[in-house]
């Protein structure tokens, strides 16, 4: 899966695992417009990801009882329709090990913060157009209710 099928308006439910801080990114997501949900680790993702339907799991760290590549597998076994999205800055050798095991998940893509930031920001963006889009044509419905046609 490539940067552009993780397609932005699929991120309106969005579970984020994190057993780090990750201010930074779940202030994107919540930017963005997305409903986030944040979970400290891998098994408790799991856990909660069998009771609650999500668009996409954006994975930043899983602490130490399940693995980045495990939660993947567990979560891509459990919907192949939820994108997975792992942020990784790349530059050790567990972030290439990640890439690699996410390369075999259809779901599942990998990339750094700069990447989740610049895709959220189209997210905001088509939102904003939407709003504007949705402003204008009530504003048009009202108009011909009061007798003036748009």
């Amino acid at each position: 899966m490539s940067v552009s099928d993780s397609s932005p308006r699929r991120f309106n439910r969005t579970m984020l695992v994190c057993s780090e801080d990750c201010g930074e990114i779940e202030s994107y997501l919540n930017n963005a417009g997305c409903t986030v949900t944040k979970v400290s680790d891998g098994g408790r993702a799991v856990h909660k990801f069998r009771r609650e339907a999500f668009d996409t799991v954006v994975l930043v760290s899983t602490g130490k009882e399940m693995d980045v590549a495990e939660t993947v597998l567990n979560l891509s076994d459990m919907s192949s329709s939820t994108a997975i999205v792992v942020v990784s800055d790349g530059a050790d050798a567990s972030a290439r090990f990640i890439g690699e095991i996410a390369a075999t998940v259809l779901n599942a893509t990998i990339m750094n913060r700069q990447e989740l930031q610049i895709l959220l920001e189209a997210l905001r963006g088509m939102n904003s157009r939407k709003v504007d889009a949705l402003n204008r044509q009530e504003s048009g419905k009202d108009q011909f209710r009061g007798g003036e046609k748009p």
